[in-house]
């Protein structure tokens, strides 16, 4: 696993700059809608990084009419695979955004989706919800690997504000799953995080 670190934790970082909308200082109606139009054709080839590009333009209102919701560019991003869209997803359904009802076991198989894969952000989340004790029939074994998982590669990014936040695990998520286990569980549940690789 040490090997796969260094270029999960580079993965990790090259998606999670486009995951949230950005703010740019002044909007260009005209520049905006060429953007979109580029957008939406890149996405009809399979680029899922464009659907999510598209989604936070959406978001941030800056697309014309008729390019539906940010919802539906980033479910289109996480069909093919963009690690930020299906995270997004995940915290749509999490925190109800755009429309929906909160739904934490929706939110945590978005979340699972980009976690499988080496995403930061979701393992992290993935946790959170486990510690919280908000998903139905929780398995604090699976909490505790995901934090573990999430652990060891945020300790290849120090310099980063994520990373530090996961590694120091401030709110003690960490403990609390491992309260809940046995001595042996958590001696499995270690050795499963050590074997652990992202999925291709």
């Amino acid at each position: 696993m040490n090997r796969l670190l260094p270029a999960l934790c580079a993965m990790i970082w090259a998606t999670a700059s486009a995951q949230q909308p950005s703010h740019p200082r002044k909007p260009d109606p005209t520049q905006d809608a060429r953007h979109a139009a580029e957008l939406r054709a890149r996405v009809a080839k399979g680029d899922g990084d464009a659907a999510l590009r598209l989604g936070n333009l959406v978001e941030l209102k800056r697309a014309p009419a008729g390019y539906g919701t940010a919802l539906e560019w980033y479910r289109r991003g996480c069909e093919l695979l963009d690690l930020s869209a299906c995270h997004n997803v995940g915290l749509a359904h999490q925190e109800g955004r755009h429309g929906l009802k909160p739904d934490l076991a929706e939110a945590a198989r978005f979340y699972e989706q980009s976690a499988e894969r080496g995403f930061l952000n979701s393992m992290y989340n993935l946790a959170i919800l486990y510690a919280d004790s908000g998903l139905i029939a929780t398995d604090p074994r699976e909490g505790l690997r995901w934090m573990l998982v999430a652990q060891r590669a945020a300790a290849q990014c120090p310099e980063r504000r994520l990373c530090q936040e996961v590694t120091a695990d401030p709110r003690g998520y960490r403990v609390r799953l491992e309260q809940k286990l046995s001595s042996r569980e958590r001696r499995d549940t270690y050795e499963r995080a050590m074997a652990w690789q992202p999925k291709n």
